[in-house]
């Protein structure tokens, strides 16, 4: 085996200075995860997004040091980047924390700012702050990818968080130079990579269509966070109101909501020569953009059983239709409990299927389609 760094770590060495690498080495800095929370940050800015960094007390200070330093500059002239320390409105604070409570003063912001596509990144020398865990779960339901810069057990953090930095320190003081050196770190990496060519990604992120190697890799690092994965899968060949509230449904059960699509030659199996209307890489870009769509990845047999035998998510999810006692046999239930996963039900909205959307459509009542 190669003890050559990931693509990833030698391109986040390559972008910093000799100086900076020797500091991080120092404070017992993690390379790898440095490098992975590098990565997080410029696929942000490129793709238009935003920081929202936060902590309490020399933390809170790091939050606005850092946002500084990308709305300005660190040490490149370049364009400003979009930062927000959440750690500044005393307004917003106050109002919160009287109204929601302290533990709630960085949640309530990210649920109101926060979008898929953005970086949330809490800082918490014991990785155990609660309202900086509450901030990295309300950004996550969010859609948002995280980072937390914490001590060297992580915490609560070290389970919730994307990206977990960790310094190899005892001390409270300690740790918090390793925080310092870290989002310095982090701030002359993004600049010199923003200035580059795009890299190609060595780490699918969520929100895309995967592949499933690449699927079964991301798996491996939500096993290794604990995350829940949930796991749905259809045609899903004409999108309707249906579909979006049960995805948004199965993505209440869980961290992670991954949707497998038939492939197009498993859908004229399934549903015959005519279907399907729309193509599966077409399917999978509109599910991928959904805010309750975490990976999407297009599968080819007509029943999902291999696919849940490898991925192996903790959730597999169905429609109403095939609850207990009446409902539709469920030939996938021995492999999913064979692993130790659960079934669970998803609601069906009342007159509102492909099958029927079609049929009207046929009919020539497109207005009223799905109605």
């Amino acid at each position: 085996m190669s003890d050559r760094p990931p693509e990833r770590t030698r391109r986040f060495l390559s972008s910093v200075s000799e100086g900076t690498r020797e500091r991080l080495e120092a404070v017992g800095a993690p390379i790898d995860e440095v490098a992975e929370a590098s990565a997080v940050l410029e696929r942000c800015f490129r793709g238009g997004g935003k920081l929202l960094v936060f902590g309490n007390g020399g933390s809170a200070a790091d939050a606005q040091h850092m946002a500084t330093e990308l709305v300005g500059r660190f040490l490149l002239e370049r364009d400003g980047l979009p930062a927000i320390a959440l750690t500044t409105d005393t307004s917003a604070l106050t109002a919160i924390g009287n109204d929601y409570g302290f533990d709630r003063i960085f949640a309530r912001q990210l649920e109101a700012l926060g979008r898929r596509g953005d970086v949330a990144l809490g800082i918490s020398t014991s990785g155990s702050s609660p309202n900086v865990v509450a901030g990295i779960e309300a950004a996550r339901e969010r859609g948002l990818r995280t980072i937390a810069l914490t001590g060297p057990s992580g915490g609560e953090l070290a389970a919730r968080a994307d990206v977990v930095v960790g310094v190899a320190a005892a001390a409270a003081p300690r740790i918090q130079e390793g925080h310092l050196a870290i989002e310095h770190a982090l701030c002359e990496s993004v600049e010199v990579l923003l200035a580059r060519q795009p890299a190609a990604d060595d780490e699918a992120s969520p929100g895309r269509v995967l592949a499933w190697d690449d699927l079964l890799a991301l798996r491996a690092r939500w096993r290794r966070q604990g995350h829940t994965v949930v796991w749905t899968n259809g045609c899903f060949d004409l999108m309707h109101a249906g579909h979006v509230q049960s995805l948004e449904a199965a993505r209440q059960l869980g961290d992670v909501l991954v949707v497998g699509v038939n492939s197009d030659d498993s859908v004229r199996e399934l549903k015959g020569p005519e279907r399907p209307f729309v193509a599966a890489d077409e399917r999978a870009a509109v599910l991928a953009a959904l805010r309750a769509v975490d990976a999407v990845t297009v599968f080819d047999d007509v029943s999902p059983v291999s696919a849940l035998a490898e991925l192996q998510p903790e959730v597999h999810c169905k429609g109403a239709d095939y609850a207990p006692p009446g409902g539709k046999p469920i030939p996938e239930l021995p492999i999913v409990e064979s692993y130790g996963g659960r079934v669970e039900f998803l609601p069906l909205m009342p007159s509102r299927s492909s099958t029927d959307l079609i049929t009207r459509i046929r009919h020539g009542d497109p207005a009223h389609a799905g109605h």
